[in-house]
């Protein structure tokens, strides 16, 4: 009896260590969606801050023109 009891501690035990290497590469993989997000986010941030600034180029060169 005290042998079954060890024996299914020491599994309850090999699921949990399982269980928290899936969460952790779980969570690897979000970091990295959340990362790739954040660059595509800064990319079309500057596209648009230098849209804006060449069209307030444009309409500063028309009224000096």
């Amino acid at each position: 009896m005290h042998e079954a009891q060890d024996q299914v501690k020491s599994l309850k035990s090999k699921m949990m260590m399982c269980d928290v290497a899936h969460e952790q590469e779980a969570q690897k993989k979000l970091m990295g969606r959340k990362k790739a997000i954040t660059k595509e986010i800064d990319v079309q941030f500057h596209e648009m801050e230098k849209a804006q600034m060449a069209e307030y180029d444009a309409k500063m060169q028309a009224k000096l023109e």
